[in-house]
């Protein structure tokens, strides 16, 4: 037993709390940093501390030992371990807030495969604390600390629309569909405070550069001015006569300049309130408003598919930039005032691509256009040297553009839905977004010039994953997703060997794998089976060459198993209360198995080729007689839908999963 966990045990459970509270607040007095390098990577005491005090306070406790006031005897190697650690911690602070049983998941998930004894140590001592059967990774499956995810901020309830940062870099500012105006803590990600006035959703926000004034635009038609300092509203501006989309100020901060969807761009004084000047700048919505550095041009996007630019000072249109197929969502200008950034709403009813043009605002011509968001772009940011630029899509990732070349240079993809804002930081060290799942995530854009980067995972769908399955060749996993792609990706090194594009905007979501790992069977989301077989092509995205083929049924149901031989495939629907198997040979039905009362959701077959189990909404696992057709067993327990069964290889154990949160194992 280590130290720490002796000293633990020796604690009385009355003193305990305290006890853990000032360990190293007595260790860094004593000046012992050694041991408080013990004891700040002993998992034991990680768990203590997070039991007893806010995960900020032990994140606080490595930057002691971290950061000394006084020279230590810390090592190279022992400052890089305390990072990591600390790294994770901060990476997780959101997930371990809402429920601290998942420290050892995101220990596991985020510092497996890292070569350091301590840290092997670390998950080791980790993985025997824990008593019950769990999933553990064998490979990293969440960002390590080392790449450009720093935390990730939640508080709101609703999906957050817009967040600024002020210009010292301490605060992020958000507003949301729960009416709310948040200020964070940028360094701990603590809230400080929030404002409440609007009555809908706050679209947009800006911030004067002495963090003392914060503007919001709401959709309830209101434009509203709070003091920072005095936590206090102070004015609110309603001469808008639609939703007020977006709020800039003029470089000199005397005005502010407001958009809204009716039509119109508002110039205020910002001192006393007062309306300027109206223009009605477009025949549709206005969607978002911006000025040049220098202040002397205002660029609006509009719903009526144009861009313009207008002359500050007499407030006349200057040109109109003509060339968006659809309606532009937005728009951001460079640095030095000489290139506009437009991204619109390009594509036809859900199917929908970020589309990023970029134009020259003296000439009114477009230099290029920026394609790889497989969704609406909402926002883009350009970096202060104007040399990069940060884009936002309603495909749950993060871009990063170069625009001399424009080409991608990164994605950053741990959003889960649609990331609507995404501002950079004065220094353009930090860029900060929020996302329609309620949070606001912290990303280091320095990682990103940084050379040899390593991808935690396998990255490739851009859309929710519907099944995954290991190939019997034992040397490859696939998976199918709403993105209308297959994937194959290789065990060995975790890489992508190929994408399969199916055709018709088809999703596919099952399919099964023959034994000798040459074709496979799809199951789409069609009515009516269909047994036409065709070849997929493969190609590896890396060499461009035909690697394998895939012979493939179009459509055969939404879950199946092939048998061991190959020579049958057993499907169903989600909609049936039953099975049908099919002669692969004759490419025909042969037989059913029926009998859940409600339709059935998941099938597996015995390695032995003799069994079919199956689970269904009526909460049953049950097993079949693949040769007589017969059921042979009913498995009851679960309460709820049974959404997935598997056979161990040595034909023993049924495994259910089920949304009664249980996983159970049957002989």
């Amino acid at each position: 037993m280590s130290e720490v966990r002796n000293w633990l045990k020796s604690i009385p459970t009355q003193n305990k709390k305290t006890a853990v509270q000032m360990k190293v607040g007595e260790l860094l007095e004593a000046g012992n940093f050694q041991q408080l390098y013990q004891y700040l990577i002993d998992f034991d005491f990680i768990k203590a501390k997070i039991a007893v005090d806010d995960l900020q306070v032990l994140i606080e406790d490595y930057n002691s030992i971290l950061h000394p006031a006084k020279p230590s005897d810390i090592t190279a190697q022992q400052i890089e371990t305390l990072r990591l650690i600390q790294g994770v911690l901060r990476l997780s602070e959101d997930i371990i807030k809402e429920d601290n049983k998942q420290l050892i998941e995101q220990l596991w998930s985020r510092l497996v495969g890292i070569e350091n004894p301590d840290i092997k140590n670390l998950l080791e001592r980790a993985k025997k604390s824990r008593r019950t059967a769990w999933l553990r990774p064998l490979v990293p499956t969440f960002p390590p600390p080392d790449t450009e995810l720093i935390r990730t901020i939640k508080g709101h309830t609703e999906v957050i629309n817009t967040v600024v940062v002020t210009t010292d870099n301490q605060y992020i500012i958000s507003g949301a569909r729960d009416n709310q105006i948040k200020v964070w803590n940028l360094e701990t990600g603590k809230e400080e405070f929030t404002f409440t006035g609007h009555k809908k959703e706050v679209t947009s926000l800006a911030v004067t550069s002495d963090g003392k004034l914060l503007i919001s635009g709401s959709a309830d038609e209101t434009i509203k001015i709070w003091d920072l300092i005095e936590k206090k509203q102070i004015i609110t501006l309603n001469l808008h006569y639609g939703p007020v989309t977006s709020v800039v100020l003029t470089p000199d901060e005397k005005e502010l300049i407001s958009s809204s969807d009716d039509g119109s761009i508002k110039i205020w004084n910002l001192q006393t309130g007062a309306n300027i000047h109206s223009i009605k700048a477009h025949k549709a919505e206005v969607k978002s408003v911006t000025i040049t550095q220098d202040g002397k041009k205002i660029i609006s996007a509009s719903f009526d598919k144009t861009i313009k630019v207008w002359n500050r000072k007499t407030r006349k249109l200057i040109k109109t930039l003509k060339g968006h197929t659809a309606e532009v969502e937005g728009a951001a200008v460079t640095p030095d005032g000489k290139r506009i950034i437009g991204y619109d709403l390009d594509g036809e009813w859900d199917f929908l691509f970020g589309w990023i043009y970029v134009w020259d605002i003296k000439t009114g011509e477009q230099i290029f256009q920026l394609s790889g968001h497989d969704s609406v772009v909402e926002s883009v940011a350009v970096t202060p040297d104007g040399k990069h630029l940060v884009s936002a899509s309603g495909d749950s990732t993060i871009k990063v553009w170069d625009l001399e070349t424009g080409k991608e240079i990164a994605t950053f993809r741990d959003h889960s839905r649609y990331v609507n804002d995404i501002v950079i930081t004065k220094d353009g060290k930090l860029a900060i977004s929020c996302g329609s799942e309620a949070s606001i995530k912290v990303w280091d854009l320095t990682k990103v010039w940084e050379k040899n980067r390593v991808n935690y995972t396998p990255i490739g769908h851009i859309e929710e994953v519907n099944a995954v399955a290991i190939a019997p060749n034992g040397k490859w996993a696939i998976s199918a997703a709403c993105d209308f792609r297959l994937k194959v990706w290789d065990l060995t090194n975790f890489s992508e060997v190929c994408t399969i594009e199916i055709e018709g905007f088809r999703v596919v979501h099952c399919f099964a794998i023959t034994p000798d790992s040459k074709q496979i069977f799809l199951g789409f989301s069609s009515s009516e089976p269909s047994t036409e077989i065709r070849k997929m092509k493969c190609s590896n995205p890396r060499t461009k060459q035909e690697t394998f083929a895939f012979l493939s049924p179009l459509h055969l149901g939404n879950f199946m198993v092939v048998t061991p031989e190959g020579e049958a495939l057993i499907s169903g629907y989600w909609e049936h209360r039953g099975m049908k198997i099919w002669d692969l040979g004759l490419k025909q039905e042969v037989g059913y198995l029926g009998g859940h009362e409600e339709e059935v959701s998941c099938i597996a077959i015995s390695p032995d080729g003799k069994y079919i189990i199956s689970g269904s909404h009526d909460t049953n696992v049950m097993v079949w007689d693949l040769e007589t057709e017969e059921r042979v067993l009913v498995l009851t327990g679960h309460v709820g839908f049974v959404n997935s069964v598997a056979v161990t290889p040595d034909n023993k154990y049924v495994i259910s999963s089920s949304y009664d949160y249980d996983v159970r194992v049957w002989n």
